[in-house]
């Protein structure tokens, strides 16, 4: 496992972080782990990112393909703001 040190963050962030952890019935620190650890999940497992959408679009329309369990997993997923830029 490897550490991470964050310094400076404002004392009021904190604060509400830890009564966020306290809320769901964790110490801050397995908080913070299991947020990061979703956190990074999340962008990995996005198809976007994973791999080009015409990639993924070919791979969708091949024989043998699972479409149902993709749909489960996209229906499943946070929705994520698009950026308006």
């Amino acid at each position: 496992m490897a550490d991470i040190l964050i310094r400076k963050v404002d004392e009021a962030t904190k604060e509400l972080l830890r009564q966020r952890a306290e809320r769901r019935g964790k110490s801050l620190e397995a908080d913070l782990r299991e947020t990061l650890d979703r956190l990074a999940r999340e962008e990995a497992e996005s198809p976007d990112d994973a791999e080009p959408f015409g990639d993924w679009l070919m791979a969708i329309s091949r024989p043998g393909f699972d479409l149902d369990d993709t749909l489960d997993l996209i229906r499943s997923a946070p929705v994520r703001t698009a950026p308006l830029e």
